[in-house]
This record gives structure tokens, C-alpha cells and sequence, in this order.
């Protein structure tokens, strides 16, 4: 499925790429993407790294949630960029990246090993349908990762955690934000103008 796109890359980015020499920018659509997991799931989207300047206001945002995040997951984490910026923090115990794409996966793991000295990241090859998020207070980020039907898939299947843990959840381009209020999701707060919320289990 393709979607808007939502990429707008500055000088940040180029050089967070450059400085750490990883491969994580780009706009990949989905044939370049393909594997018979990706397929088998026929729910995914393009990939297009997040721009850190957005990163950046996630992580100002969860500190001041004042919940002792112990986990971040990025659900469809692509090359792993959210996760190698988040990992370089310090700001969490686990730093998980999944992705279901298997030429995503490859390449997010290499930039991992290539920064192993600077951060630890775990890189998980799984459906986002059907995996079980980690204990303890979590930081999800979404960005578009895949479309409505497999969003609420997810959040059926890892309701319990929410319930039980307090986590939230990132959403960064949230075009299926009512999917979360379905589920019985609040938003937090929203910017507007790029899209950007943060939402809590009621």
C-alpha cells in the first residue's frame, strides 16, 4: 500500500548519516521492500526514515511525561534509524527495532553492528500483527509503519500490556489516530501542524 509521502530531510539528518556512516535515508517503495514475509503480511508501507528533528521533540516529550520509560520499540523500524538515535541517548534500558521486511531488516542490523561501539540495539524480524511488546513502561513509535487493518491488529494484541504497563505510544504522520481511540486510546496531545501525537489507554 502506498501512502502520502512524508519526508522532508535537513541538515541533521545528512548529518547523522554521515557522522555515524550508516545507511538510513532514502525513500524505498514497496517492490524495493519485498520479501515473503512483507508479503505473506500485505499490510506494510514505503519506507521513509523519520527526520530527526522529530525525534528529538519525541524523546523532550516522553521525559516529560514524567513515566519511567524502560523500553523503546519502534513498530516497522526499517533501516532502524528512530532506534539507533534513541539507543545513542541513554534514555532506555532496551532499544528494540521490528521490522518485517527482510532487505529492511539486513540493512538495519549492519548499521547497528557498524555503531556497536556507541549503542545497543536489538533488531527483531517479526510481524507487528502478532508481537508481544516487552514488560515495563514502553515508549511505542509509529511512523506509518503499515495501514489501519494491521494497526488495529496490533493494538488488540497487545492491549493487556497497555493496560497493564501505562505505555504509550508515538505516532508521527497519524492518519489512523481513530484506530487508537477505537481501542480506547486518549491523545495526549497533537501537533497539527506535522502531525505528531502521543496517546494513552484510558
Amino acid at each position: 500500500m502506498e501512502t502520502e509521502k512524508y519526508y522532508d530531510p535537513d541538515w541533521r539528518d545528512r548529518f547523522f548519516q554521515k557522522w555515524h556512516g550508516v545507511d538510513v535515508e532514502g525513500i524505498l517503495p514497496v517492490a524495493a521492500i519485498a520479501s515473503p514475509e512483507l508479503a505473506a503480511a500485505a499490510r506494510g508501507t514505503f519506507y521513509q526514515p523519520i527526520p530527526v528533528r522529530y525525534l528529538k521533540r519525541i524523546l523532550k516529550s516522553a521525559k516529560a511525561t514524567g513515566i519511567p520509560f524502560r523500553n523503546f520499540v519502534d513498530m516497522g523500524c526499517g533501516k532502524g534509524k528512530a532506534c539507533l538515535y534513541m539507543g545513542r541517548t541513554g534514555a532506555f534500558r532496551r532499544v528494540i527495532g521490528v521490522e518485517i521486511s527482510s532487505p529492511l531488516i539486513l540493512i538495519a542490523r549492519d548499521n547497528r553492528n557498524y555503531m556497536a561501539r556507541k549503542t545497543q540495539v536489538e533488531f527483531v524480524q517479526a510481524d507487528a500483527q502478532t508481537y508481544l511488546l516487552p514488560d515495563g513502561p514502553t515508549l511505542v513509535f509509529l511512523f506509518n509503519p503499515f495501514d489501519a487493518i494491521a494497526m488495529s491488529r496490533f493494538i488488540s494484541f497487545n492491549l493487556r500490556h497497555f493496560q497493564r504497563h501505562g505505555s504509550i505510544i508515538a505516532y508521527a504522520f497519524d492518519i489512523d489516530r481513530e484506530v487508537l481511540k477505537n481501542h480506547g486510546f486518549k491523545t495526549l496531545w497533537r501537533d497539527d501542524k506535522n502531525r505528531l501525537s502521543f496517546h494513552a489507554i484510558t
